[in-house]
């Protein structure tokens, strides 16, 4: 499947967006003081941004696996059982780190 080149973008910058507002001569302020733009910054980390999917061929069991560092058992998630064609799958994430 095709990767977002959004995604590809926001990956590359480590996860920044950046908005800034369109502003049209004819078209009126909702805060007509304001005459500057305000541009914001925002947490893209992870998500949809960083997400896998795959395409599913045929019947079969989707499952999702974490297996930790060091000691530990492996956990395993049962996600959905694909009948028939197929279908797809996505898998996201985030942290918890700042």
């Amino acid at each position: 499947m095709w990767k977002s080149p959004n995604g590809t973008i926001r990956n590359i910058l480590n996860g920044t967006v950046f908005r800034e507002p369109i502003i049209c001569k004819n078209v009126p302020r909702l805060v007509p003081g304001w005459t500057k733009p305000i541009c914001i910054g925002r947490h893209a980390f992870g998500d949809q941004y960083r997400a896998t999917d795959a395409v599913i061929k045929g019947a079969g069991k989707l499952k999702l696996v974490f297996v930790p560092e060091g000691q530990g058992e492996k956990t395993e998630y049962g996600v959905f059982n694909f009948t028939g064609e197929g279908g797809v799958s996505l898998a996201m994430y985030n942290t918890d780190e700042v």
